[in-house]
């Protein structure tokens, strides 16, 4: 079922409308239905909406689509797990697709505490700041292409950090340092490293400009470099390891 967000036209608005955003009860898709009747034929009340797909490469390395933020995250996690599959590994992997992130981190509460992993790795999107107007002062020299973001924040461990970064170093993977502009949450992470008796957490964020909106842009040179990083990481583990800070 298709159809289109509605409003009145600005023409019709009055002064006071023209200058606030419209609210959610001031707009209305329209489905090109002639009656009420029809209406209900066609669609009920709680039906979900979603934009259209629209993913499209722009230039030789990006690309832009709707929910990149975290569609981008899900992908990374499923060429690890491809990647791994052909690789000896010393520990058990858990792949996991949360949901929910964005309105409490639910998923990712209870996949972790399913699991009960010592690791936990959470991948989601990062502010890009090489456009126009982008607070680089507070997020940092975050650009496109330059590699997935290596966090540094409460809800990321040390030694785990430290580990991440020796690795892409080692196999010359680019990434890119980023200091949180708070001191916790956002991200699963945030909830990852809290469960249970707690969980050794990194963050891996993908480059990404125009976050929350239809058409958000992210670089494919980053989700290599971050499916690389966290795959010869992973590889790396004895099953031995202690993320405890010395």
């Amino acid at each position: 079922m298709r159809g289109v967000i509605g409003k009145k036209p600005i023409h019709l608005l009055r002064k006071e409308e023209r200058d606030r955003s419209p609210e959610l009860e001031d707009m209305w898709i329209d489905i090109g239905a002639e009656s009420k009747a029809e209406a209900e034929k066609l669609v009920s009340i709680g039906d979900p909406v979603a934009m259209r797909p629209n993913f499209h490469f722009i230039g030789k390395n990006r690309f832009y689509s709707k929910g990149t933020d975290d569609k981008v995250g899900a992908f990374v996690v499923a060429e690890v797990m491809k990647a791994l599959s052909k690789r000896k590994l010393n520990v058990a992997v858990y792949g996991v697709g949360t949901v929910q992130e964005e309105v409490g981190l639910r998923g990712a509460t209870t996949s972790t505490f399913g699991i009960d992993p010592q690791v936990g790795f959470a991948l989601d999107v990062g502010f890009a700041t090489d456009l126009p107007d982008i607070p680089k002062k507070l997020l940092g020299e975050i650009k496109l292409g330059g590699g997935p973001e290596l966090n540094r924040s409460c809800d990321n461990n040390i030694v785990l950090g430290e580990m991440v970064r020796k690795t892409a170093k080692k196999f010359k993977f680019p990434y890119q340092e980023a200091a949180a502009h708070r001191a916790s949450g956002g991200t699963d992470a945030a909830q990852i490293q809290l469960t249970r008796a707690g969980v050794a957490t990194a963050l891996l964020s993908i480059p990404n400009r125009y976050m929350h909106s239809p058409v958000e842009i992210c670089d494919l040179r980053d989700v290599e470099a971050a499916i690389g990083i966290l795959t010869e990481t992973i590889v790396s583990f004895k099953g031995n390891e202690s993320f405890l800070p010395l």
